[in-house]
């Protein structure tokens, strides 16, 4: 991923944290599962941002698939 990519997603994954959020407090138990998620895609996109400026190449694809799958599981939460 290059750093705008990375700035991007971070963006999606603000949006969908601050503003796209249910309405209903507290959150139901589903809801609060795919929000941990979103959590865990920030700290992979984090871990891309480091593994880039150690120049860790094997790192850095290793953290973008584990925040490919954290993302395939966010939007395919509906399709299990």
């Amino acid at each position: 991923m290059r750093r705008k990519q990375i700035d991007e997603e971070f963006k999606r994954i603000d949006y969908e944290l601050r503003v796209n959020r249910p309405k209903s407090t507290p959150y139901p138990r589903d809801v609060v599962k795919r929000r941990e998620l979103l959590l865990f895609a920030q700290v992979h996109l984090s871990n891309i941002l480091e593994a880039k400026l150690k120049r860790n190449k094997w790192e850095e694809d290793f953290e973008e698939n584990m925040y490919k799958i954290v993302m395939s599981n966010y939007y395919g939460w509906d399709k299990k």
